[in-house]
This record gives C-alpha cells, sequence and structure tokens, in this order.
C-alpha cells in the first residue's frame, strides 16, 4: 500500500521540470533537457500539488491511486502503477501513510544528487538515461 503512495513522485524527479519553457516542450517542458536541483524541487512540487486533490498538504493512497487511473486511461498504458510503484517506494520518510511536500522535495533531492553522477549541480539526458537504466526504468519517449 504504501509502495503505490510514494510511487508518483519521483518519477518526475530526474527529468525536467514541468515549469521549464514551455516552448520547448508544451505544457511539461523539455523531457530532455539538462535539470537543475531546483528544476527537480519545481517538478516534485508541481506534481505534488497535482496529486494532492484536496489539497490539505499531504498525498495519501487514495489519491495517489486515482492519479495513477486517471494516467493509465490517458496514456493507454496500465503499466503506470507499477511504474509509479517503483519511483516513490522510499518518500515517506517518517512511514505515516502519507506525504508532505517536505518529503516529496526530499526524495527529489536525493533522487537528483543520485543522478548527478559527475556532481556538478546538472543532470543531463545522458545522466538521467543511466539513472533511469541502473533503476530499471525504460527511457522516457
Amino acid at each position: 500500500m504504501m509502495r503505490l503512495l510514494v510511487a508518483a513522485l519521483p518519477m518526475l524527479i530526474v527529468t525536467p521540470a514541468f515549469a521549464q519553457d514551455a516552448r520547448a516542450g508544451g505544457e511539461r517542458g523539455n523531457w530532455n533537457a539538462s535539470q537543475t536541483k531546483a528544476d527537480a524541487e519545481a517538478r516534485a512540487e508541481m506534481l505534488f500539488n497535482r496529486l494532492d486533490a484536496n489539497h490539505d498538504g499531504f498525498v495519501t493512497q487514495d489519491e495517489v491511486d486515482q492519479f495513477a487511473k486517471t494516467m493509465a486511461t490517458q496514456m493507454g498504458d496500465t503499466r503506470i502503477t507499477d511504474r509509479i510503484t517503483r519511483g516513490l517506494a522510499d518518500a515517506d520518510i517518517d512511514h505515516d501513510g502519507k506525504i508532505s511536500l517536505a518529503e516529496a522535495k526530499a526524495n527529489a533531492d536525493r533522487k537528483f544528487d543520485a543522478a548527478d553522477a559527475n556532481h556538478d549541480g546538472i543532470v543531463t539526458p545522458e545522466e538521467r538515461q543511466a539513472a533511469r537504466a541502473a533503476a530499471g526504468q525504460a527511457p522516457k519517449p
């Protein structure tokens, strides 16, 4: 249960921020661009706000389930739930069954640091691809 709850946030951590230059890739920005830690945190916050359907400051299992169902329908891919589950299994730092924005950002920072192979403060598309490969995830189309 908790694995799915924490699964929706890191999925977006080592990819560029939604808020990035919309001209380059539409509403979500350019998924293939390099990214800074600030970009990763902004992306985590944006996803957190999308997931927190009741705006109580926490993401719950029910909210993650609804998000996964919506994404599977929109993408025509029922495997999204598995990808979400793999992605956020460790974001609930205090193990209270819900994720706060602070936990989401801390998880984004941890994932960013792990992906930033040369520790220059920027995750390149190549570093992101290597991080995904190491995590057993397919590259984003």
